[in-house]
């Protein structure tokens, strides 16, 4: 099975199993049926307001629907894979999601590329689409949208959306600090740190020796890196630096 290996910057190495094209070809069949649906809903409530339209723009109307059938497609690859965690209703379903190359969540730009691609992928060929032909002979299982955009679709282990780690928790409402932190280190963290921690921080699948080799990398990358000393408990020194990066981040981009 094709596996999305990457190493982060922290020295951490991730593995994803790659989604073949049967299970993408079936989470593609079951948007198919929810676009088709949204669509019918669209051209009903236009056909409802020609008739009962008394100024007879019935043209115009008619030009609303086009350009709303391409928006319906559009946005809903785009709005679904940007807040539903890489997924659609298909891919829920398949419980496979979209991520960029490097395995991070991907951009907004590259969904829209990909979003764009999309009508060309689902082009017969034959008798199958042509995104189908590109999945089964690309290394990574990539359809034309994914190449153009630099994303991959992988398998999702656990099927519950990633929970964010200490909600209602803030580093500045913390009673005891461990970690020397200041602005300077916060300009050197970016939101790809923020995504990572999460990542690391809530990923259940994971062994528990696994896991704690996993955490020890991060905080020895992170302590090297930021320049906070020795530690004792690299759990402790993740959580104070996520709710850190997460709390001011947060402010700056607000």
């Amino acid at each position: 099975m094709a596996q999305l290996v990457t190493i982060t910057s922290e020295g951490v190495t991730l593995r994803q199993e790659i989604a073949d094209a049967g299970a993408r070809l079936a989470a593609g069949l079951v948007d198919l049926v929810v676009i088709a649906l949204l669509l019918l809903l669209l051209i009903f409530g236009a056909s409802i307001l020609s008739i009962y339209d008394p100024t007879g723009a019935s043209g115009f109307i008619a030009g609303l629907v086009v350009g709303g059938i391409v928006l319906v497609v559009l946005g809903y690859h785009v709005l679904f894979h940007q807040f539903a965690h890489g997924q659609t209703p298909g891919k829920m379903l398949l419980a496979i999601r979209v991520v960029a190359n490097d395995g991070y969540p991907p951009s907004f730009l590259a969904l829209v590329l990909r979003a764009l691609v999309w009508p060309i992928d689902v082009f017969p060929l034959l008798i199958l689409p042509i995104g189908v032909f590109a999945i089964a002979f690309t290394p990574r299982r990539q359809r034309l949208g994914d190449v153009v955009a630099g994303t991959v679709v992988v398998h999702v282990k656990d099927p519950r959306p990633p929970v964010e780690p200490w909600p209602k928790e803030t580093w500045s409402g913390l009673q005891e600090r461990t970690l020397a932190l200041s602005p300077l280190v916060l300009a050197r963290l970016d939101a790809r740190d923020v995504e990572f921690l999460r990542q690391l921080l809530t990923r259940t699948t994971l062994e528990a020796d696994q896991r704690r080799r996993l955490f020890i990398e991060a905080a020895r990358h992170y302590s090297e890196r930021l320049e906070l000393g020795p530690f004792l408990d690299a759990r402790v020194v993740l959580r104070e630096l996520y709710l850190f990066a997460r709390e001011f981040r947060t402010a700056q981009s607000g």
